[in-house]
């Protein structure tokens, strides 16, 4: 049975679902109980999956039903999974693929919801020359946007005041650290797993920036918490300019000397000035060790005496996942009556009950 008379999903928005989550034919065919022949019919336009096979799909792919009804941008292409050697992106979980693709569909709406409301978001943000160091790229940064030589107060807003799309969502088993591309027409965009330390998700919002400055193209990155355990080129280039942008040299050597901290430092010594740069320790042990400051592998000690503490889950609010801006703009497109209560409830990922109190305590 069909959807309708009319050829109304098209197939090539069920390819493009399925290419990003790097899943065959065969292997759709299987999770949903058809022929892999059917799902080539899909595709290609020769026939249409009826209401149950396309509820099927959605849920497989992370998408909405509406996904697979009319044209939309393109997913990111040619995603390199970055950070474990001899990996690409066919060995993270399905879970871990769908969470990609629910940051796609994050990416398309708000979009959507721009667009409805006639708002069109400006991105102050500038590629930079693959021979542009880590250092001279990062300063840029900051004189851009008169940071000086202070620690970044909310490098989230900063960026999304730049025209950056950011959401938080958890990522299954801590497959990834975050996910970048710079979308033709979404803008420059930025996932961060939701369950790192502030430190970690501040540090991975800085390594994905300098992804999309170098144009390094779309980056699944998992960032390890040892340095020593980076290799490659990109993730090694990306670490500088993260290090760099929010650990810039002359505040933090002015800032060590006034704290009066040895070269042997403990963690209980180095805490309150990572709080303060707003790292994690070991980026802020990283840091120092590269300055000079303190002895070299001080930052390896750390880690392997307290390793919980570099990777506790920490719970946040869906609106602090989501950022204010989307859920303003999401709340207005439904006040608007532009959409209904259960995309609003959807985009937002809670139940229709709570998204309607929330809009009417938004509206008073």
């Amino acid at each position: 049975m069909s959807v309708s008379r009319s050829n109304i999903v098209i197939g090539a928005q069920i390819q493009k679902a399925r290419k990003l989550l790097a899943l065959s034919v065969k292997e759709v065919a299987e999770e949903i109980h058809v022929s892999p022949q059917l799902i080539n019919d899909w595709e290609m336009g020769v026939s249409q999956p009826g209401l149950r096979e396309l509820e099927a799909l959605a849920n497989l792919y992370g998408r909405e039903i509406d996904y697979f009804l009319r044209e939309t941008p393109n997913p990111p292409t040619g995603v390199k999974f970055r950070g474990k050697p001899g990996e690409s992106l066919q060995h993270l979980s399905r879970d871990t693929k769908i969470v990609l693709a629910r940051f796609d569909e994050l990416c398309r709406a708000a979009v959507e919801f721009e667009e409805l409301l006639q708002k069109k978001r400006e991105v102050s943000l500038a590629t930079i020359s693959a021979r542009t160091t880590a250092r001279t790229g990062a300063q840029g940064i900051r004189q851009q946007y008169d940071l000086e030589n202070k620690p970044i107060p909310d490098l989230r807003a900063l960026l999304e005041n730049a025209g950056v799309r950011i959401f938080e969502i958890p990522i299954p088993n801590d497959e990834l650290s975050g996910f970048s591309f710079w979308h033709e027409t979404y803008g420059p965009c930025i996932l961060v797993h939701a369950k790192d330390v502030k430190g970690r998700r501040d540090f991975t919002l800085a390594h994905e920036l300098a992804h999309l400055l170098y144009n390094h193209g779309s980056s699944a990155c998992y960032i390890p918490s040892k340095i020593s355990d980076v290799h490659e080129t990109t993730e090694l280039k990306a670490n500088r300019f993260a290090v760099e942008l929010l650990l810039p040299e002359t505040g933090v050597v002015d800032d060590f000397k006034k704290r009066d901290l040895s070269r042997t430092s403990s963690e209980r010594q180095l805490r309150p000035m990572a709080i303060k740069w707003g790292v994690s320790i070991q980026a802020l042990g990283y840091r120092l060790e590269g300055l000079g400051l303190v002895n070299t592998g001080l930052t390896n000690k750390i880690i392997e005496s307290r390793p919980a503490y570099f990777r506790r889950p920490r719970t946040q609010t869906w609106e602090r996942r989501l950022g204010k801006s989307f859920v303003g703009t999401s709340l207005e497109a439904y006040q608007n009556n532009l959409i209904s209560v259960g995309k609003l409830a959807h985009v937002l990922q809670i139940p229709i009950r709570k998204a309607m109190q929330i809009a009417e305590t938004a509206g008073r």
